[in-house]
């Protein structure tokens, strides 16, 4: 009888244990809820252009290495000038009229944490969830 107890004592020992694993691995990133609300916008607005990932492609910038210090837009108001005015020439329409301020910002927030490494790649985790 004794021998039958152990491993369910054994079972319960783990399941701590198990679990956190779990979460570690299978959870998604935390971020900020203005992060995740500029995954929402990037993944609308800017996504099909630049890759889901930030990453950009033969078309369009990498925001990645836009954003980082001693990048084009490592400067939040060149990004922001950047997202409004558009970049006609180089096929980059203008977002004034799509998106607001507020969204603006969210979505320089989330390329920001992506390229200082805060935010991985993938959908974050809703703050709250």
């Amino acid at each position: 009888m004794r021998w039958a107890v152990f491993p369910c004592l054994l079972a319960l020992a783990a399941a701590p244990m198990q679990r956190a694993a779990a979460q570690a691995g299978g959870a998604a990133p935390k971020v900020t809820e203005q992060e995740y609300e500029g995954w929402r916008q990037y993944s609308v607005h800017c996504a099909r252009c630049h890759g889901q990932d930030v990453l950009g492609n033969p078309v369009a910038a990498n925001l990645l290495e836009s954003v980082a210090p001693g990048g084009p837009a490592a400067e939040k108001e060149v990004f922001l000038k950047v997202v409004q005015q558009g970049r006609p020439p180089r096929g980059m329409p203008a977002f004034a009229g799509t998106m607001t301020p507020a969204q603006m910002e969210a979505t320089y927030a989330y390329v920001r944490g992506r390229a200082e490494k805060r935010v991985p790649a993938g959908r974050p985790q809703r703050p709250g969830a």
